[in-house]
């Protein structure tokens, strides 16, 4: 907590929460994740959540959420007085963009490092709500690149990515399933949730790895292993740079 926001590292789990917020909510997702959710509402319906998707819940808004699997998500309450990002009465979800992610990616690091700034975590905090703002008053085309992965064919993505996750993925392979090139694939791809497909495959591994890391008695190198790495040092060098954290550290905090 920095005074005016608490931000909340929640872990991949299942999970069902209902609840009617008192202050505004930024969320981000960092993974996909499947569901059922409602706001303002009794109606339920199905979701598909991308990774890397910034959302955004006004205070009252009835809340229900429930997912067999979950994924890591930030939670940001702002229990300030009003600001830019507080006066809006509508909620958002599955946002995609790139200042959003580069905040929110900086912010876990923040979170998960023993020597958190707290003024690092406020400069990430309000850039998320600047995010928040632009896209409450903006209303921006979907461009077509984006428009073709389609959920049907994310889920497909996902399915291969992790199945094939402790071998070698290529862009071509994931192109294929689809029936796209690689170039229109990797466009198409960046356009819905914010990253290159090889960037988001190790974002995969790092998050198979982290799960192993809390739920195995594995030995690194073959955490590394199992999660894709070449070997324990370049899963640990990838770590600390999407992290901040070393492997070894994570799982002694987690332990």
């Amino acid at each position: 907590m920095a005074g005016s926001w608490v931000a909340e590292l929640l872990p991949r789990n299942a999970y069902q929460a209902a609840y009617t917020p008192e202050a505004p909510i930024i969320g981000f997702a960092f993974e996909s994740q499947v569901g059922v959710h409602a706001f303002g509402t009794d109606r339920r319906a199905a979701f598909r959540a991308k990774p890397n998707g910034l959302a955004y819940v006004p205070a009252g808004c009835d809340v229900y959420s429930s997912s067999g699997s979950g994924g890591e998500y930030l939670k940001i309450t702002l229990v300030c007085e009003p600001s830019h990002s507080c006066r809006y009465a509508h909620r958002f979800s599955d946002v995609i963009d790139h200042l959003a992610i580069a905040a929110a990616h900086e912010l876990r690091r923040h979170l998960l490092s023993n020597d958190r700034d707290p003024l690092q975590c406020e400069r990430c905090v309000q850039a998320l709500e600047k995010q928040v703002a632009s896209a409450l008053k903006t209303t921006v085309a979907t461009p077509r690149a984006r428009s073709w992965m389609t959920a049907r064919r994310l889920r497909l993505v996902d399915e291969l990515i992790e199945a094939r996750l402790d071998a070698k993925v290529t862009v071509q392979e994931l192109a294929g399933t689809l029936g796209l090139s690689a170039g229109f694939f990797s466009r198409a791809f960046k356009a819905a949730v914010g990253k290159a497909p090889h960037d988001h495959i190790i974002d995969c591994r790092v998050s198979r790895a982290r799960r192993f890391l809390g739920s195995t008695g594995l030995d690194l190198t073959s955490i590394a292993h199992a999660s894709g790495f070449a070997s324990h040092a370049h899963m640990t060098t990838t770590f600390r740079n999407r992290l901040g954290v070393n492997p070894g550290a994570l799982r002694r905090r987690i332990g």
